[in-house]
């Protein structure tokens, strides 16, 4: 699968009159890839012949000898066991579990995806040559990091640049239920709210960068949050963002459900009724995913809701700062956090 290498985040503050400064160059060794590649590695490896497309579950009944799923399409079926995989809006979980809802942090991310030579400013351009660029500002946070555009081999040499803008949105902004704004549907009224938070929070590169990206490119994604008292219900089971929900602070998005699909693998090769593998799954993954919630609410805090004088802080202060935020929790994103 193609990938990008990182080996560092560099967190840059916006020091005020268009200037700014790195503060830290933190170690994190990571691949960053495209979400589309992903899928399309995952896809593959499940047989056409048993993968159905285009399925919207409407009902979910279980009992002790099996599952009966309601389809919109045609008439239910059974199966023994069912495993919901279905993502943050997850069908499967609010019918499961119908008192579980998606708490809204207050703020969202916006997001852009655009061809890595529409960045022409020096500094940030030299800073993504090795890895991904944060910069904080009084209310938020950018991000900045390259991913493959496609298929090349094992690995890739970039091509197009991912970044994101977490603020608050315009006081009129109303959501579309548990809805993120795709691109394409981004309005004019919310495009203009982005570029005047650019411009008055971030620095020039930044400016031209959003611009350059293209309204009909641009997203809105709405934060939100969730943890789980469990991930099992009688015979079905909740994988990825289907159970917990993190705060993409975290980075844990997909790595949280390729670990929880790897878990779930491991531990049906471990015992040889499913009830076991079921409690054993629940214990060990939904622990790891509420710890995930709550490590993401502590960074959305500190990094969105109260952040701090970022401008006022020394290097010491900053690594300090970050140590005490993600302290007691897993850590993903932040898990070597030497003097750098």
């Amino acid at each position: 699968m193609p990938f990008v290498s990182n080996v560092e985040r560099n967190w840059v503050v916006e020091a005020g009159g268009g200037e700014s400064r790195l503060i830290w160059r933190q170690h994190l060794p990571a691949a960053f890839t495209n979400w589309g590649l992903l899928w399309q590695g995952v896809r593959a490896a499940v047989p056409d012949g048993v993968y159905r497309a285009g399925v919207t579950v409407t009902d979910v009944r279980a009992g002790d000898d099996g599952v009966e799923i309601g389809f919109a399409d045609g008439p239910p079926e059974r199966f023994d066991l069912v495993i919901g995989a279905d993502g943050y809006q997850s069908r499967l979980r609010r019918l499961v579990h119908p008192r579980s809802r998606l708490s809204y942090a207050g703020y969202v991310l916006w997001r852009g995806t655009c061809e890595e030579h529409l960045l022409t400013d020096p500094v940030l351009r030299e800073l993504i040559l090795h890895g991904a660029v944060t910069t904080c500002f009084d209310g938020g946070h950018a991000i900045l990091y390259r991913i493959p555009a496609g298929y090349s081999g094992t690995s890739a040499d970039g091509g197009l640049l991912n970044w994101g803008i977490y603020g608050r949105p315009p006081e009129w902004f109303a959501l579309r239920g548990e809805a993120w704004v795709p691109p394409g549907r981004v309005d004019g009224d919310l495009a203009g709210h982005l570029v005047r938070l650019v411009d008055e929070r971030l620095s020039g590169g930044w400016r031209r960068l959003v611009r350059r990206t293209g309204t009909p490119r641009l997203a809105i994604q709405p934060i939100f949050d969730l943890t789980m008292p469990s991930y099992v219900s009688g015979r079905v089971l909740l994988m990825g963002d289907a159970g917990t929900v993190a705060r993409p602070h975290t980075g844990a998005g997909a790595v949280k459900a390729l670990r929880d699909a790897i878990a779930l693998g491991r531990i049906a090769r471990e015992h040889d009724d499913w009830r076991r593998v079921f409690a054993a799954y629940d214990a060990e993954r939904r622990a790891e995913g509420n710890a995930t919630v709550e490590l993401g609410r502590r960074l959305g805090h500190a990094q969105v809701e109260r952040t701090p004088d970022w401008a006022g802080m020394t290097p010491a202060a900053f690594q300090e700062w970050v140590r005490d935020t993600v302290a007691g929790g897993s850590r993903y994103l932040y898990t070597e956090l030497g003097d750098g």
